[in-house]
């Protein structure tokens, strides 16, 4: 390996004079990514903060860009999280998501994060759904950390290169015919044929085979594909060995397993599944759901151990030697057999607890247990271990001894969209962790006896913590990201992917680049639209460069970010402007409202009155919306609470408002108010001419309500 391009000891410590001077004697020549750029980023980060972006930014981008980089964006709109997993490394965390951008919306991405700079390096997107929904470990890396595996396409395991930004070359998919519901169980059994369903899956710790958890022929539980890049792998494919699942002698009837791993020496696949059920089976007299655990041998492909006697929250621990279980006793077992090896809650006795979720440190050694009920039968008295149970607690244990109570103030419950979210995290060694807790971060120190180093305050709405190398904290939640120092707490960078309040995705027709791929940015007036080009171009109006700017990156050989920011003026970057003609802009030519009145017969009885408010609401004139939902924009004016009243709400009365409510999923739709009451409002939200549907919906249906404005597009 060459020298280093620099004394990177003395770059860490020189002064903003001293740093030019090193810059102009380095030997760039020399210069290695991997080794080198980490620390000269972040000496430049540092002047960055001092005197903003300096000439020396575009100097060192000139020489760190010379040999090619792709230019990626950081999205504003990612879509709901649906996958993640961390790189063995540390530094890289991948996520899939669900895009989110108009008609693409049913579509996924997989992207690749680097947490020291909280931004994407690499993206990689798909036609249907990617990753999981309410599945755990749909997306692994190998153990090399060289690929990446991904559930696709509902049914479908795709393994691509890391960091390629290429699409699946090795795909297996195996469960089309083994996972359609039988005939018997629906309506329509031509609807399910083939259908498959989402398998857990696994690597081989050589990289060498995928396990893939599915029904298989002569009553098989699982199945061991051959790997090897460029391959398509079906069912009936050479090589493709499925595993009989008997266990004493006869078949396993039970369901495949939602969550597998394989053991670091291959000899074995550990895993378990929640709420399994037999309804499959035609001759079962069976109805009831069972949480269950299994070890399969690698070699013949029967169950070593197989245990209904288990309950959720329950967790095996990285090398499958160790499983706890259970929510009301929480016991350690052997993981090969599933014989108690330490009753946990026997430790805490005579306190009683309750688990809802365990989390293992890297090397198996301490189990973290996430407590949110217990009781403690006589406080008052001195002899009982010192333990407040009325507050949720994170109970640690090593090596399945009792060392550790850290008491929190927020109760937390495992998520249910993504199971492998946990608020607590180990640090790589296992010598801190970090706790969620009231909307803050607890980070502790775990030696000889807990000590809280710092509070993370003001952490968003995450829900999730990953922790990984370089002193890096990830928070997650379904549509927010965060990456904080841990060293010091300073925030690294905090990405939110919801939607602006009153702002629905721009429509189609707005895009002025329908053949490319465009985003957009909201505006007062209505949408300004990006474009970036892996060249180093940015298409965008001058106005929102500013916001644009700190979500771009180019991917130095493919994985390493370096701000473009600090390229613009080089030759590595171009900006330029929407042609006139395509810019989103023009005053919307049709009229945004047109007045609706409703006939009154003359001489209407009473009976015909109360049938005609039936039908078209109380109003004889109000506003209706000419435009589609997506053409109008609001501004929260009455928020969920006690501001959403009918007092303030009755000027409103006959105008059209843009209403966000939650029924099962967030919804923004223009409607015109046509009635407020003391319990709620009537609400018509049809084109005029429309029946109304809707009674008297109540005030806490809503989350917010404003006044309508139409947006400006082409």
């Amino acid at each position: 390996m060459p020298g280093h391009f620099a004394n990177l000891s003395l770059l860490v410590r020189s002064s903003d004079e001293e740093l030019a001077l090193l810059v102009a004697q380095s030997d760039f020549g020399n210069f290695v990514a991997d080794r080198d750029l980490p620390l000269l980023r972040e000496r430049l980060l540092r002047l960055e903060r001092e005197r903003g972006v300096t000439e020396l930014h575009r100097r060192v981008s000139e020489k760190v860009l010379g040999a090619g980089a792709r230019l990626v964006e950081t999205p504003r709109y990612a879509g709901p999280l649906r996958a993640f997993s961390l790189s063995p490394c540390g530094r890289y965390l991948a996520i899939a998501s669900q895009r989110d951008e108009g008609k693409s919306s049913l579509n996924g991405v997989l992207r690749i994060w680097e947490l020291a700079m909280g931004c994407v390096v690499d993206a990689v997107a798909f036609e249907g759904n990617v990753g999981g929904w309410r599945e755990s470990s749909t997306l692994q890396w190998s153990p090399s950390g060289s690929w990446l595996g991904v559930t696709f396409d509902y049914a479908i395991v795709g393994v691509m290169r890391a960091f390629a930004g290429t699409r699946p070359s090795f795909t297996v998919d195996v469960t089309r015919r083994w996972g359609s519901p039988p005939p018997w169980s629906v309506i329509n059994p031509e609807h399910v044929v083939n259908q498959g369903h989402p398998p857990a899956w696994c690597w081989s710790p050589d990289e060498k085979a995928l396990f893939i958890s599915t029904r298989g022929p002569d009553h098989a539980r699982g199945c061991i594909v051959p790997f090897k890049d460029g391959q398509a792998v079906r069912e009936d494919s050479e090589g493709v060995r499925w595993c009989p699942a008997r266990l004493g002698g006869e078949h396993s009837k039970t369901y495949p397993l939602t969550w597998v791993r394989w053991s670091p020496d291959g000899s074995r696949v550990f895993g378990h599944c929640k709420d399994s059920c037999d309804w499959w089976e035609r001759d079962s007299v069976r109805d009831d759901y069972y949480d269950f655990v299994s070890v399969t041998d690698v070699q013949s492909g029967n169950l070593q151990f197989a245990s209904e006697d288990v309950t959720f929250p329950l967790a095996f621990s990285p090398d499958g030697a160790f499983l706890a279980h259970g929510r009301k006793r929480p016991v350690l077992a052997d993981g090969r057999t599933g014989q108690p090896v330490a009753e946990l809650s026997e430790q805490l006795a005579p306190c009683d607890l309750e688990a809802e979720g365990f989390v293992w440190s890297q090397d198996g050694r301490r189990l973290a247990v996430i407590s949110n009920l217990g009781s403690h039968p006589d406080d008052d008295d001195p002899l009982l271990p010192p333990l407040d149970h009325e507050h949720p607690a994170v109970f640690v244990f090593d090596e399945g001894r009792f060392r550790f109570h850290l008491k929190m103030e927020s109760y937390w419950f495992a998520g249910t969209r993504n199971p492998d979210l946990q608020c607590w995290a180990w640090s790589p060694d296992g010598s801190m962790g970090a706790c969620l807790d009231e909307r803050r971060i607890m980070v502790w120190e775990l030696g000889a006896a807990p000590r809280l180093l710092r509070r993370i305050e003001n952490v968003g709405r995450v829900v999730g913590l990953v922790w990984g190398a370089d002193n890096t904290l990830v928070g997650l939640g379904d549509e927010e990201i965060a990456f904080w120092d841990v060293s010091d707490g300073h925030l690294r960078a905090h990405h939110s992917f919801a939607r602006e309040p009153g702002h629905a995705p721009p429509p189609e027709s707005w895009n002025p680049c329908p053949e490319g791929r465009a985003q957009g940015l909201p505006t007062k007036q209505g949408w300004a639209f990006t474009r970036v080009l892996p060249d180093g171009t940015v298409v965008c109006p001058p106005e929102v460069r500013e916001q644009l700017a700190p979500r771009l990156m180019f991917a130095v050989e493919e994985r390493h970010a370096w701000p473009w920011r600090w390229a613009v003026g080089t030759r590595h970057t171009r900006l330029e402007d929407w042609p006139s003609h395509s810019v989103a802009g023009a005053p919307v030519q049709a009229a945004p409202f047109a007045e609706h009145r409703i006939h009154v017969p003359e001489g209407e009885t009473a009976e015909q009155a109360k049938a005609r408010r039936a039908e078209w609401g109380p109003l004889e004139r109000y506003q209706a919306p000419t435009l589609p939902a997506s053409h109008y924009r609001a501004d929260p004016v009455f928020t969920r609470g006690p501001t959403l009243c009918r007092d303030n709400l009755a000027p409103y009365v006959g105008r059209v408002m843009l209403v966000c409510a939650y029924d099962a999923w967030l919804r923004y739709y223009t409607a015109t108010l046509l009635e407020v009451t003391a319990d709620g409002m009537l609400l018509h939200t049809e084109e005029p001419g429309h029946r109304v549907t809707d009674r008297i919906r109540p005030f806490d249906s809503i989350l917010w309500m404003g006044p309508a404005v139409p947006l400006r597009g082409p």
